[in-house]
């Protein structure tokens, strides 16, 4: 099959590559030297120039240059008319669709529909090999120019570059060899949808509070809610993950009730077979189920423009977001590994939209939409994070409309996306305006009866984060003079007292962690981290010390607050937790140059939408970068390179650094890091881990001894459990009055013994008046 394919590719190559088309004076050509894709693109592109002028023919010669960089002296060229190009474009299109199918059957795999409609997600040719088949399919392929990306490994290319990644030998190891092709992807039946949507309607208190408008209610119309497939689940809180669908639809007696959210793709394209479209749906709905979620599946049928239009492009249903309703911190999907790329509310918006609304959470999308008519989908990762399957799938509206949280994180994450999604084409929407305490979310200020379409009207471009007047100001300072603890940073769930000192992390600041060898500086910040990524903060870890793999395993058990080691059957099932936590780790160790560790770090910031940065630690980083006193003048171009860094990419960056050797460990203060005074001069935060008591103990000191936010200082006290490998707040160790002690009674010579008789015998006859004031003797 592989053979047929690329003779017959071969064949198209030769037949096809004899063109050229003139036009006013000399020639684009066509030739042999261009790859397929190339050729297609550029006969796309001489006959929508053509368009724009008179019409072609072969004797009116034509001047443009070849956009591939190929000279007339190393080609071979023919002429042809514009049918010619015409059949260029239809035959090597259709060459290149063989090529795919044909290569694709050959290596055994078994694409999924991407988010766009001329996109398929395979292996990766680079990346995959290693991996199990759940992580193997993160390439996105064009079917129409054959040009792949890897959202992992973020390796690109043409066609021919993956057919010839894909021909190395540790990509063909992975070719199973026991079947004819992967296992297609997870299916929902249609029947489990409906019952889920069918239980929200029945449970009637979360249904008014979702459909009410009394107050405290959401106000949300049942006819959307039914468009964007919202229903309603029972999960047990005991259980670690669902493995059982239809369990999540009937519950059981310890079950409490949850809001499901269907995250949306293509079902299908023209490679992919076994398509039904959502009018079939929606029939085989009404005829299993004649209560009230078919007939609002019918009206939106009928009523809906952009769903009917969209309807041609055949969605389906890839994974399920389960949020407990009256457990905030219960969140689950399904499936968990192997689904297909999707979003919430990727089938409202339909082929021919130009404008989307990007919100934090999915109700927030559901009252967007219902109040606009603007189709709204919710990011897929937390409420900060776009990853860059989103990001594809936003490609094709030429505006955006961010319209997140409206606190001081949302604000950031907001540039943060309009940036990574183009500023000319993104606009921010602040629910809030200059209302300080109005509602922070689309859903919340539908509930309280504000006028969705009048803030969406009010939405600001991006302004140049390099040019500011005291108007752009205004109203941020009266907003952090009027509400101080609404721009504190993310708070620890682990450390309260440190919140009281620390105020939370907070983005475009840089902290310096130092402390003695061995004090746990790594085991500290480990468990830190992991807690602000617990709620939500993209993290970046580099680990220039230890190897990743003993950092994963050490922050691992602090996730599961017991050993892994001594629990050995349960690995798998934290690792899937852990797994799905927004933490991302940096491949280096020792020495390494901090002009390739930054440039990691920004593809990070761009990518993964980190927020957090772990230096561990600046030593290892800097050893044998320079030596002598040049070393410290690196160090501090280093230093100085993350103090920029942080603030123009709005990030957190914590760097471990090293005390000084000749430093006594009881002494320790800001002036004993290792390096120049420069170091803690760019830092924000400089905080510095000590022993408390003898070399047995462990508790442990954090000592802020500098806060450039609101200058507070102080110390925490914490105490290390072996069990769980983390450390726990502990209450400051009592302090001990001094005595001071010339000699031991005992050892008292006679004549001092006598002395200190004759001195306690006066002392006693001494009598004092009631003021204290010593009674002469008579």
């Amino acid at each position: 099959m592989f053979g047929t394919a690329m003779l017959r590719t071969a064949a198209v190559r030769r037949g096809l590559a004899r063109a050229s088309i003139h036009r006013h004076g000399a020639q684009r050509l066509i030739t042999t030297q261009h790859k397929p894709a190339q050729r297609r693109q550029l006969a796309t592109l001489m006959l929508a120039e053509a368009q724009d002028n008179t019409k072609l023919n072969d004797t009116d010669p034509w001047t443009k240059p070849d956009p591939f960089g190929h000279t007339a002296s190393t080609r071979t060229t023919h002429t042809c008319s514009k049918s010619a190009a015409e059949d260029i474009v239809q035959s090597d299109d259709g060459a290149l669709e063989h090529s795919i199918r044909d290569f694709l059957g050959s290596t055994r795999q078994r694409p999924r529909a991407g988010l766009k409609a001329d996109e398929l997600v395979v292996k990766c040719p680079v990346c995959s090999p290693g991996k199990p088949r759940r992580l193997a399919y993160s390439a996105h392929l064009s079917t129409q120019t054959g040009a792949f990306v890897c959202t992992n490994c973020f390796e690109q290319g043409s066609w021919d570059k993956y057919q010839e990644l894909a021909m190395r030998r540790n990509f063909q190891n992975t070719i199973p060899r026991t079947r004819a092709t992967d296992p297609p992807p997870f299916e929902f039946a249609e029947t489990t949808l409906v019952q889920l949507r069918t239980n929200l309607v029945a449970h009637e208190e979360i249904y008014a509070a979702l459909t009410g408008h009394e107050k405290g209610q959401l106000r949300l119309r049942p006819e959307i809610l039914a468009q964007y497939g919202v229903g309603l689940g029972f999960l047990d809180t005991g259980v670690p993950e669902i493995s059982d669908v239809q369990a999540l639809v009937e519950g059981s007696d310890h079950a409490v009730p949850c809001l499901v959210f269907p995250r949306t793709a293509f079902r299908t394209n023209s490679f992919i077979e076994g398509t039904s479209s959502l009018a079939d749906i929606a029939n085989s709905t009404a005829q299993q189920n004649k209560g009230v979620i078919s007939s609002m599946l019918s009206e939106m049928q009928a009523d809906s423009n952009s769903v009917s239009d969209s309807a041609q492009a055949e969605f389906r249903t890839v994974q399920l977001k389960v949020v407990g309703w009256n457990t905030a911190e219960l969140e689950m999907y399904v499936p968990v590994d192997e689904a297909q790329p999707g979003l919430f509310g990727f089938h409202i918006a339909g082929p021919d939209s130009s404008d989307v609304i990007l919100t934090s959470h999915e109700l927030d999308a559901v009252a967007a939409y219902q109040e606009t008519g603007v189709a709204a989908v919710s990011l897929p990762r937390g409420p900060y994070q776009l990853p860059l399957d989103a990001m594809r799938a936003l490609e094709r509206f030429e505006r955006v409309y961010v319209w997140l949280d409206d606190d001081h994180q949302g604000e950031e994450a907001a540039k943060l996306i309009a940036r990574k999604l183009g500023v000319d084409r993104c606009q921010i929407v602040r629910t809030r305006g200059n209302i300080p305490h109005g509602p922070r979310s689309a859903s919340i200020a539908l509930a309280r009866g504000y006028n969705l379409s009048d803030i969406l009207e009010q939405a600001q471009p991006v302004q140049h984060d390099k040019v500011l007047d005291f108007s752009a100001l205004r109203e941020a300072v009266k907003f952090e003079v009027t509400n101080p603890d609404l721009i504190r940073g993310v708070e620890s769930k682990e450390l309260p007292g440190w919140n009281a000192i620390y105020k939370g992390l907070r983005p475009g600041e840089l902290t310096i962690l130092s402390g003695p060898t061995g004090c746990g500086k790594t085991t500290v910040i480990s468990q830190m981290s992991l807690d602000f990524c617990k709620s939500g903060v993209s993290t970046l870890w580099g680990s220039f010390e230890i190897p990743n793999v003993r950092l994963a395993t050490r922050m691992m058990s602090q996730f599961a607050k017991r050993n892994i080691a001594q629990n050995v059957a349960e690995i798998d099932y934290w690792s899937r937790k852990f797994e799905q936590l927004p933490m991302y780790f940096l491949k280096f160790h020792g020495s390494t140059n901090p002009d390739t560790v930054l440039e990691t770090m920004r593809h990070a910031v761009y990518a993964y939408d980190v927020k957090h940065i772990v230096i561990d630690n600046l030593q290892f980083m800097m050893s044998m970068q320079a030596k002598g006193i040049d070393k410290y003048d690196a160090q501090d171009a280093a230093i100085a390179t993350f103090r920029q860094f942080a603030t123009d990419e709005n990030v957190h960056i914590t760097v471990v650094a090293h005390l000084r050797k000749d430093q006594p460990s009881a002494d320790v203060d800001i002036n004993s890091i290792f390096g120049s005074a420069k170091v803690t001069q760019e830092a924000d935060n400089v905080v510095i881990l000590q022993r408390q008591g003898n070399s047995d103990s462990m508790v442990r000191c954090i000592n802020v001894v500098k806060n450039r936010f609101d200058g507070t200082l102080g110390k925490v006290f914490i105490e290390y459990d072996r069990d769980t490998m983390a450390f726990t707040e502990v209450p400051p160790p009592r302090k001990r009055k001094g005595l001071k002690i010339v000699k031991s009674s005992s050892r008292l010579s006679m004549a001092d013994r006598l002395v200190a008789e004759m001195e306690a015998d006066a002392a006693s006859q001494r009598a004092v008046d009631a003021d204290g004031n010593e009674i002469p003797s008579s």
